[in-house]
This record gives C-alpha cells, sequence and structure tokens, in this order.
C-alpha cells in the first residue's frame, strides 16, 4: 500500500487552534462527519475511500484523488465513506491571503483531481501543519501555511486559462469573478436532479441574468442552458446503467416531469431512446448493479 496511506492510518486529530487564529486542520474518517463554520474558506482532498460532501451547492462524491473548495457561506458537511479518509483545511480568506503573498490568487473555489504524488507532498505538509497549529506565535503556524497552500495550488493550475476569460482589468479582479462563476457551475455539478432555474444562481453569485449568462459562457465556452442539460444527461445515463428505476422514475430524478420530454432529450444527445442505451450498458453483474444504485441515489 502507498506510504501516503500508511502514514494517514497513523494520524491523530490535531490539536484545538489557538485562539485568534482562523485555522482549522481536520481529518475525517471511517464513517465519521465533520461540518465547516460557514464563515470559514475550505477546501477537502480525498485521500483513500470516500466521501459524501453536502454544502449550499449542492451534494458532492469524492473518491481518492479528488478535491473540493468552497467558498464561504457554504457551511459543507463531509461525510466519510466506509473506509474513506478526507483532509480539511478551513481558514479565512483574510487570513490565506495575508500568508501568500500580494500577488497571488489564492485558492479558489471548484473541483478537480490531485495526483498520487500531489497527494503525498500536500499529507506531509497538512501534518506539519497541524503539528503547529497550537503553537502560541501565530507568526510560527502561517509560516507553515504557506508551503501547504502553495502545494494545494497546484491542483487548480488549470483555472489560469479560465480566469484570463473573465472580465477585469485585473488579475484579482478577474479571479474574484471567477471564483463567484465557480459557485454557478458547482450549483449545476451538484443538483443534477434539478431543472435550471437562472433566479437560484443569481441569488447564489450575485449576478444579473444577463451578466451570469454572459460571463458563463466566456469562461466555460458553454451555455447555462446547454452545461445543465449535458449535467442532467450523464446523471440520467448512470442510473440507466446502474439502476432498476423505470424510465418515468428515472426522467423524475433527472429533473424531468413528463416522461416524454425526457425521452425526447435523451434520443437527441445519444442518437437512440433510453431503453435501447441502457440494454447495451447496463453491467451484467447484480451486485455491483445494486452497490452503485446506492451510490448514484445518493447524488
Amino acid at each position: 500500500m502507498p506510504d501516503t496511506f500508511v502514514i494517514a492510518r497513523e494520524m491523530r486529530m490535531p490539536p484545538p487552534v489557538p485562539t485568534g487564529l482562523p485555522l482549522k486542520l481536520i481529518a475525517v474518517s471511517r464513517t465519521d462527519r465533520a461540518r465547516a463554520p460557514a464563515a470559514l474558506f475550505s477546501f477537502w482532498l480525498q485521500l483513500r475511500g470516500s466521501a459524501q460532501v453536502a454544502a449550499a451547492e449542492g451534494s458532492f462524491r469524492l473518491e481518492p484523488g479528488d478535491w473540493i473548495a468552497l467558498e464561504r457561506g457554504s457551511a459543507p458537511e463531509i461525510q466519510a465513506g466506509r473506509h474513506g479518509l478526507t483532509l480539511g483545511l478551513l481558514l479565512s480568506p483574510d487570513l490565506m491571503h495575508g500568508v501568500l503573498d500580494s500577488t497571488d490568487r489564492g485558492l479558489l473555489t471548484g473541483r478537480g483531481h490531485l495526483p498520487l504524488r500531489d497527494r503525498r507532498v500536500a499529507l506531509r505538509l497538512w501534518r506539519q501543519c497541524a503539528a503547529r497549529q497550537a503553537d502560541a506565535e501565530a507568526v510560527v503556524a502561517m509560516r507553515t501555511l504557506r508551503p501547504l497552500l502553495q502545494q494545494l495550488q497546484l491542483a487548480q493550475q488549470e483555472f489560469g486559462a479560465m480566469i484570463e476569460r473573465c472580465p477585469g482589468r485585473s488579475f484579482h479582479r478577474k479571479a474574484r469573478i471567477f471564483s463567484r462563476i465557480q459557485k454557478a457551475r458547482l450549483y449545476l455539478e451538484g443538483n443534477p436532479q434539478r431543472m435550471l432555474r437562472i433566479e437560484d444562481l443569481m441569488e447564489l453569485t450575485r449576478f444579473s441574468s444577463w451578466w451570469l449568462s454572459k460571463t458563463f459562457h466566456a469562461v466555460y465556452q458553454e451555455t447555462l442552458q446547454r452545461a445543465s442539460m449535458r449535467l442532467r444527461m450523464q446523471r440520467a445515463r448512470e442510473l440507466l446503467q446502474y439502476s432498476q428505476l423505470s424510465i418515468s422514475e428515472l426522467a423524475e430524478a433527472c429533473g424531468f416531469h413528463d416522461p416524454c420530454s425526457f425521452a425526447r432529450q435523451f434520443k437527441a444527445w445519444h442518437g437512440e431512446t433510453a431503453s435501447v442505451w441502457r440494454a447495451r450498458h447496463q453491467p451484467v453483474d447484480a451486485g455491483l448493479t445494486r452497490d452503485l444504485t446506492v451510490r448514484t441515489a445518493a447524488l
């Protein structure tokens, strides 16, 4: 077994956070549950097993190497799986930007995957930071935090090109807009069972309908409506392949109140009916089907 996970099993919960230092490091393992305060930005990295994240933006599943970063106000709750181990870094934006250079954008809202090698480095730095978390000198704790933040930023390198497509004269202005538009994207990814309601995204991002639609398309090269339908069709494929739901039940689970509307949309996207697609892709192993039915039902 990789050293990363051997070390992780021996890990102990970090000591309490010193008063006045808005920083928490959390390890959630083996069916444990943890909730992040609404006042703190949070970054969660899955080391092994799986975990379920329930936040203001929706519900997300983390597999080994997956990470998710959530803005203040999300108040995510992490539920570790039976063999799961999730590392959490919770801190205030002021602390994050105070630790980094003034030209650094810091960590941003989003999801992604971290390779095993980078996970090992992140775990080592996380443990070093946790060991100094109760240090009476906040400056010392912050000094150990900087390398960890810089390592986690590697997971967000792909955001660079997207940030440049955001409106704004300065890089920091673009980064702030990108972080808010990412909340809309996370909402779509975390709620594939719902029809798109632009009002929900406007409330989440505090953008007007016109500004939100225009910026989303500029950043992701995809309209809000197409992104929403793509994610709902992805959920439909998962349920067709790994569940025994009827087409009517499946349509409702994907946010379609009319099964006929779902059938038309599915055929338009895939070139064949949902029944034909299921017959070609559903696993033969009934045990696997039952297991993944539970997984997809939790999404």
